[in-house]
Parts: C-alpha cells; sequence; structure tokens
C-alpha cells in the first residue's frame, strides 16, 4: 500500500504520486476496503436488531405472564428477571448500533474511486508506464464543516453553500502535453421558518445541488503557436453530452482549459443508467475538445511554418 490505511480511516483523504500501475492497486484496495465496511456495518446492524428484538420480547412476554398469573399467586423467580434481562438486552443493542455506525463512517461513496479507476483505465495508454501521476481524492461528505464557504439568502429563504474539489488528476501524457483534470460537487443547502394558520411554527428546508468538471492541457508555446487566436475555433470544437453544459473555456499561449456543469446524480462505472449521467464519458469529451484544438494549432502551424519560426 502507498498509503497509511489507518491516517485514511481518520482523514478519509487519499494522496500519491506514483505510476498508473500503483494508483490502480490503490484503487483496487480502496473499492476491497469501502466493500468490507459496508458488509461489517450490515452485519452488526443485524445483530443489534435481533438482540434488540428479543429484549423487546422479554418485556411483553413479562406483561403477558403477569397478566395471566393470579395476582394472589407469587410470581415465580424466573419472571422477576425478565424485565431486567429485557433492559440489558437493549443496552446491548445500543452498543452494537454504535460499533456498526463505526463501520459506517468508513463505507465510502462508490462513484470517488469508481470515477478515477475508470479515467486511469482509459488514459493508461496515453500515459508511460514509468510517469508519476498525481491523485487526490476526498471522501468527506460534501456538507462536512471544512467545505463550508458561506451563508446568505435567496428571497426568503436562509442558505448554506458548500464547495467539495474531492477530485484532483494531474499527468503528463506521452506528446509531452500536461494534463490537469479535476470535479468539484456544489451544494446549497436553504431552510425558512413559517407561522401556518394555526399560529404553528414550521422550519422548510430544500437544497440546490451541481457538480463542474475541470480539463485542462498546458503546451510549450513552440509546438502550439499562435493558439490565443483560436479562441473561437476552441468554441466550436467543444463536444459535450446533451445535459453537460459549458461554463468556461479559456485559450492562453501555453494552456487550454474548460469548465462544464452537470448534474450532481452523476454515475461512474461500467454501465450507466444513462449517457447523460456519465461523468466518465463527460470528461474524456472534455479532453478530446481540447485535442481538436492543439491539432488544429498543429494543422496551421505545417500551412505557415515561416511564420511560427519566428
Amino acid at each position: 500500500m502507498a498509503f497509511d490505511i489507518d491516517r485514511f480511516r481518520v482523514e478519509k483523504r487519499y494522496r500519491n504520486t506514483a505510476p498508473v500501475s500503483e494508483l490502480m492497486e490503490d484503487l483496487g484496495f480502496l473499492a476491497r476496503f469501502d466493500g468490507e465496511m459496508a458488509v461489517l456495518k450490515r452485519q452488526w446492524q443485524r445483530r443489534a436488531f435481533i438482540v434488540g428484538g428479543v429484549g423487546v420480547g422479554l418485556f411483553f412476554l413479562s406483561s403477558l405472564a403477569n397478566n395471566l398469573l393470579d395476582s394472589e399467586q407469587p410470581a415465580p423467580s424466573w419472571l422477576n428477571g425478565l424485565v431486567p434481562g429485557g433492559i440489558g438486552l437493549l443496552v446491548v443493542a445500543v452498543a452494537l448500533l454504535v460499533k456498526a455506525s463505526r463501520f459506517g463512517r468508513n463505507d465510502l461513496e462508490d462513484r470517488r474511486y469508481g470515477l478515477p479507476t475508470l479515467l486511469l483505465r482509459r488514459l493508461g495508454r496515453d500515459i508511460a508506464p514509468e510517469e508519476a501521476v498525481s491523485l487526490e481524492l476526498d471522501f468527506q461528505p460534501i456538507d462536512h464543516k471544512a467545505k463550508w464557504k458561506r451563508k446568505g439568502m435567496a428571497g426568503t429563504w436562509k442558505t448554506n453553500e458548500f464547495e467539495d474539489p474531492w477530485l484532483s488528476l494531474q499527468a503528463r501524457l506521452r506528446d509531452g502535453t500536461h494534463l490537469r483534470l479535476g470535479m468539484t460537487e456544489w451544494l446549497q443547502k436553504r431552510s425558512r421558518t413559517r407561522r401556518n394558520a394555526r399560529g404553528k411554527y414550521k422550519m422548510k428546508s430544500k437544497q440546490k445541488s451541481g457538480t463542474y468538471l475541470q480539463v485542462q492541457l498546458r503546451v510549450k508555446p513552440e509546438r502550439h503557436p499562435e493558439l490565443t487566436r483560436l479562441q473561437g475555433a476552441a468554441r466550436e470544437a467543444v463536444k459535450l453530452p446533451p445535459t453537460v453544459a459549458l461554463t468556461k473555456l479559456q485559450v492562453s499561449e501555453d494552456r487550454l482549459s474548460l469548465r462544464a456543469r452537470m448534474d450532481s446524480d452523476w454515475e461512474a462505472t461500467e454501465t450507466v443508467s444513462t449517457q447523460s449521467r456519465d461523468a466518465t464519458r463527460a470528461c474524456l469529451m472534455m479532453l478530446l475538445s481540447l485535442y481538436q484544438v492543439l491539432n488544429f494549432s498543429t494543422s496551421q502551424r505545417k500551412h505557415h511554418p515561416a511564420r511560427a519560426s519566428r
């Protein structure tokens, strides 16, 4: 393992700079770790429900026995132990639920290791085997206190906003281009309190969310001269899935960057329910769009070699 699993349990963050093969091993370990935590959580919850059910059953049995027995007849000794036994079992059930919750805190969001796994699998052929790739993943929930950004008002609603830049992938491709890819989750929680016709106050809450994808390519200016003149061509080259919206496009002398927004119910599996939710496909289409611009820049250099050499 390239990272400390005990530290990961506390921080819920993964950071490593290594060849693709090592990163894939780590991601596979995270998938297995996540599966084990989910199984253990269910097992301890099941035990808690069984023990708690037996404890509640003892209370019912005690009540039923007291109703059936003659009030003048002394209660058998075993009957006196039913209520304390039920209380003891309920205490044990609570302890088991606490233990299950500890495993639950290590139950990771599957798509947060699924997306980089699929991306590295697709990009692996474009990255040299010995090339070091930097990968950072954050598995803390989007509404973690460390990700809170601001509060405000939206009409009559009080708002709290969270930003979660949970994915960062950086690599140098075989052609010398530097790739940087990231994903940020955005969440806005809204709440308000209103008085109804009966004079009682009632709180309502709702939320808005979205996912932002960022892809950047950094190149050598001498290989792609006059790249800044291709702003219009770059916008025409951008091809994204229908539900993914372009929000920002920048072209400078040494880099191209693209930012897009998609719904927060995205998926990262080999077989997605709908193509519009396929985050892997969206990332790759963004990357291919930027490469279309670079290829056009290269063709322009070949047509104007004298200008490019100045």
